[in-house]
């Protein structure tokens, strides 16, 4: 369970500094007139924030870690969420970067 719990906190480490740095770049993008959208990720899908910024996101699944890290329990349901979480933080600030290097 610890190993489980230090690779999740890995994981959010490493894309709370993506996201810091996304977050920064989105603010100077939308203050140039662009990035006109309202969310980062689709309503009904792996998360409940509501934002067009990364960090609400990256928060909810940290939220997550913090509740599995409290309990010491987690169910199959929970840890495929936040696995998911993940994955689409990471790729989609992946994408995010790649984007802005063209």
């Amino acid at each position: 369970m610890e190993q489980l719990l230090n690779q999740l906190d890995a994981n959010l480490k490493e894309l709370y500094r993506k996201a810091l740095d996304a977050d920064l770049m989105l603010e100077q993008l939308q203050q140039q007139g662009h990035g006109k959208y309202q969310r980062i990720f689709p309503a009904g899908g792996a998360f409940q924030a509501d934002s067009n910024r990364f960090m609400p996101y990256l928060t909810e699944s940290a939220e997550l870690v913090a509740a599995i890290r409290q309990t010491q329990q987690f169910n199959t349901a929970t840890l495929e969420l936040l696995v998911k979480q993940l994955k689409q933080l990471h790729q989609t600030l992946a994408d995010f970067r790649t984007a802005l290097q063209k």
